[in-house]
């Protein structure tokens, strides 16, 4: 599981482990806001749905509809559409500040912005990473003009900076494998606001000329994948083979009509503790294929 610290100055105290209802709910809703224009493929669904999953796979040892809604918020909060809470948008943009070993690890940092948040209001942040209830990061959050996240309300020579003093500003340091993503909302104190935002520091990804594939962990072990696809042509059910375990099976991502498609996969197979999930997807102006291993042992930070 990712292990994310946000570097404050003392006098907040940040990061208690605490299961937060509020924003587990909130989750749910900027997901459902999303997912009802997202066509994500879920994995408890039928025809229609190009949903792929194996004999022994994950939905066999959990409620279909439980895997299925903890994985339909996970797209609905990377896909990031307007909606009722944020019809503007708006969304998060991180930028990398640098990589950092320490005894515990190797951790990436980042500062935060959501462009076009107002000023005049107070934010919390939350964070959801992947096995693990949201947690209440920070509870004192401004922005600038910019919309950098920022400790307090900005003075007016921070009104326009991109960056501040550390003391001044959210460092986002987090420690994950390849392909697991970490996630983090920012809710306005009047909940008149709410921004989901998503960072993968190491995709596992497939790019050719338009196209771009990309995999993602939906949840410990690769026990599902989350599949991400650009470029498509939009308004289309794209089809991509699946192979995990030595069975290739078929499936289809409905696209939209910026061409983006999303799909589930729990790739799982009976009688095999691991193995190696595979997509390949071929249109006529493209083919791109990426991997990612599933299974027990198979979770290894960077």
């Amino acid at each position: 599981m990712a292990h994310t610290a946000v570097m404050v100055p003392v006098r907040f105290s940040l990061l208690a482990i605490v299961t937060v209802f509020l924003f587990t709910a909130l989750a749910l809703e900027c997901a459902g806001q999303a997912g009802a224009q997202s066509p994500a493929q879920s994995p408890d669904k039928g025809a229609g749905q190009s949903s792929t999953q194996g004999p022994g796979s994950a939905s066999a040892q959990a409620s279909p509809s439980s895997v299925s809604e903890m994985l339909q918020r996970q797209v609905g909060m990377d896909d990031d559409l307007p909606g009722a809470k944020n019809p503007s948008g708006l969304h998060f943009r991180f930028s990398r500040i640098n990589d950092v070993v320490l005894q515990s690890g190797h951790f990436t940092r980042y500062r935060a912005y959501v462009a076009g948040a107002r000023e005049d209001l107070g934010y919390s942040l939350a964070l959801l990473t992947i096995g693990a209830d949201a947690q209440i990061v920070a509870n004192q959050v401004y922005v600038n003009a910019k919309g950098l996240l920022m400790t307090h309300k900005p003075r007016p020579d921070q009104e326009n900076s991109d960056s501040v003093d550390s003391a001044d500003e959210y460092d986002l340091s987090v420690q994950v494998a390849k392909g697991e993503p970490v996630r983090f909302l920012l809710v306005a104190s009047d909940q008149s606001l709410i921004v989901p935002g998503t960072i993968v520091p190491y995709p596992i990804e497939s790019m050719d000329r338009k196209c771009r594939l990309e995999l993602r962990l939906g949840m410990q072990d690769g026990e599902a994948v989350l599949i991400y696809a650009d470029g498509l042509p939009p308004k289309s059910e794209v089809p991509f083979e699946e192979t995990s375990g030595g069975t290739m099976r078929p499936g289809k991502l409905t696209t939209n009509a910026k061409g983006h498609g999303a799909a589930v996969d729990l790739p799982f197979v009976e009688g095999q503790e691991a193995g190696i999930l595979l997509i390949k997807l071929a249109t006529k102006g493209c083919s791109v294929s990426a991997e990612i291993p599933w299974g027990k042992g198979t979770y290894h930070p960077e």
